[in-house]
C-alpha cells in the first residue's frame, strides 16, 4: 500500500477544473461512516500529537461532535489553551499527514460493505465521484486507499476539504456554487445540515449507524439502509436529485 504525495491542498476558492464541467453531476461523498468505518476521535488525537511533535506542547482535548472539520479542531484546541492559532499551519498539517501514514500502515481502515461497488457504479454511469469531508486531501486519500478503495475513481480537484474550512456548511455552500449539480451522500445529521444549509440535495445512508428518523429530519431525497447490491438504485437516485 502506497500513500499519495503530501503536497498542500489548493485554496478553497479554486476555479472550475477542466475535468468537471459545471453541468456534470458531482457526487460529494462523506468518508467516515459512509465509505469506511469510522474511528471516533481519531482526527483530534492526531492533531494533538502533531502539536506535541512540532511545538512541544500538550493540549487538552475538548469535546467534538461528529463532523468537525480539521480547521475547526485547530481553532478549538488553541482557543481552549489560551493560545493564538498559528498563522501558518503548514508544518502542523505536514506532521499530521506523516502520523497518518504510520497509523494506517498499522491500522488500516475497513471499507463499508458495498462502498467499492457503489463508487465504481457512479463512475461507470458517467457521474463524478468526489468528497466533502472534514479532513485534508492527503488524509482523505489515505483513509480510502488504506481501506482498499480505488482512489483513482475520484476527481480530487472537485473535492472540498475541512483543512481549509472551519464551518462545514460554508464549505458546502462553496461546493454548491462551484458544482450546481452536486449531490451529497452521507450518514450523519452533519451531512444533512450541510445539505439544508447549502441547498445541495442529499442521500442518507444508514451505514454509520445513525437513526433513520434523525437523518430524515433533514429531508434527504433518498434513504438507503446500506449500499450492498444497491448500485442501480443509488445511481437512479443521484440522477433524480440533479
Amino acid at each position: 500500500m502506497s500513500f499519495p504525495d503530501q503536497a498542500s491542498d489548493p485554496a478553497p476558492d479554486r476555479p472550475h477544473d477542466a475535468r468537471t464541467p459545471a453541468n456534470r453531476p458531482v457526487v460529494l461523498w462523506d468518508i467516515d461512516g459512509t465509505l469506511v468505518h469510522e474511528t471516533r476521535g481519531e482526527g483530534s488525537r492526531m492533531q494533538m500529537r502533531a502539536i506535541r511533535e512540532v511545538l512541544g506542547v500538550d493540549l487538552e482535548r475538548p469535546g467534538f461532535g461528529a463532523g468537525a472539520t480539521e480547521r475547526m479542531v485547530w481553532g478549538r484546541l488553541f482557543e481552549n489553551a489560551g493560545m493564538p492559532v498559528p498563522d501558518d499551519l503548514a508544518t502542523l498539517e505536514a506532521a499530521i499527514d506523516r502520523l497518518y501514514v504510520d497509523h494506517f500502515l498499522e491500522v488500516p481502515r475497513v471499507a463499508i460493505p458495498g462502498a467499492a461497488e457503489a463508487i465504481a457504479a457512479v463512475a461507470e454511469a458517467g457521474l463524478v465521484n468526489s468528497v466533502l469531508t472534514g479532513n485534508g486531501r492527503p488524509v482523505s486519500r489515505m483513509k480510502l486507499e488504506s481501506a482498499g478503495l480505488d482512489v483513482s475513481l475520484f476527481d480530487w480537484d472537485a473535492a472540498y476539504f475541512g483543512r481549509e474550512w472551519a464551518d462545514r456548511v460554508e464549505m458546502a455552500k462553496a461546493a454548491r456554487a462551484r458544482h450546481p449539480r452536486a449531490v451529497i451522500v452521507g450518514d450523519t445529521v452533519n451531512d444533512g445540515a450541510c445539505a439544508v444549509g447549502s441547498g445541495i440535495p442529499w442521500i442518507a445512508v444508514g451505514t454509520g449507524g445513525h437513526p433513520r428518523d434523525e437523518l430524515e429530519a433533514f429531508a434527504p431525497v433518498a434513504w438507503f439502509d446500506d449500499l450492498v447490491g444497491r448500485e442501480a438504485e443509488l445511481v437512479a437516485a443521484i440522477r433524480a436529485a440533479v
